[in-house]
């Protein structure tokens, strides 16, 4: 079995929007979050299942394990705040793409790359956007896949689509993710431009296992 959890979606920056524009849209928002939910659930077992075909067809799980989540009301508002989003509940629901999201941790890049095949077969699936910091790291040397997939459902007897962000890493990658992330956000979150080297050198030197690895893989 996949083990599933949530990751932490505050921050520290979270605070309380009392104006009346962010009220009357979180108000709206509460009435559908549960769509989101509806869709993260539908989604997470999908994925289990292609695991579970992968598992039975060719004796190999690509995916170590997921997590997921809904992001906060709080975080959403901070969002459209902080990038000037005009505040309504259209520009919510067609610029905040990420109030869904799963982290898929794989064996091996290869394994991120089939899984990502097979989800694109999928019929009640379409894809919104695809940014592989993989093939061109960012700057910080941070390495995942990003993809805003839409997921059809039916609520309330009407077809809507709704979007599900997808960050697909190796266990590396997610290791290097976490640690770095933890690193920026302790005390000041000031890191030193040493560091900031060694971080990008670490990146490359755990990427460049994660293909030694994979090449051990594929003899057996």
């Amino acid at each position: 079995m996949i083990l599933q959890k949530g990751w932490a979606a505050a921050r520290p920056y979270e605070k309380v929007y009392d104006d009346e524009e962010s009220v009357k849209v979180l108000q709206q928002y509460a009435k559908i979050e549960k769509d989101y939910r509806y869709a993260l659930r539908e989604m997470c077992a999908k994925l289990e299942n292609l695991d579970d075909y992968c598992s039975t067809n060719f004796s190999h799980n690509p995916i170590h394990h997921m997590e997921s989540r809904i992001k906060s009301p709080e975080s959403i508002m901070e969002k459209m705040h902080r990038r000037g989003y005009k505040i309504d509940l259209r520009t919510l629901k067609d610029l905040v793409y990420d109030i869904a999201g799963i982290r898929v941790i794989c064996n091996y890049v290869s394994d991120i790359e089939y899984i990502i095949k097979l989800l694109m077969q999928q019929r009640n699936l379409r894809i919104r956007i695809i940014k592989d910091y993989i093939a061109n790291p960012k700057k910080s040397g941070y390495r995942s896949i990003h993809i805003v997939f839409e997921k059809q459902m039916f609520v309330e007897n009407e077809e809507v689509w709704i979007p599900i962000e997808i960050q697909f890493r190796t266990i590396a990658m997610d290791m290097w993710a976490s640690l770095e992330h933890e690193l920026r956000y302790k005390g000041d979150g000031h890191i030193s431009k040493e560091d900031e080297d060694n971080l990008r050198k670490y990146a490359e030197q755990l990427y460049e296992i994660d293909m030694n690895m994979q090449k051990i893989f594929e003899k057996k």
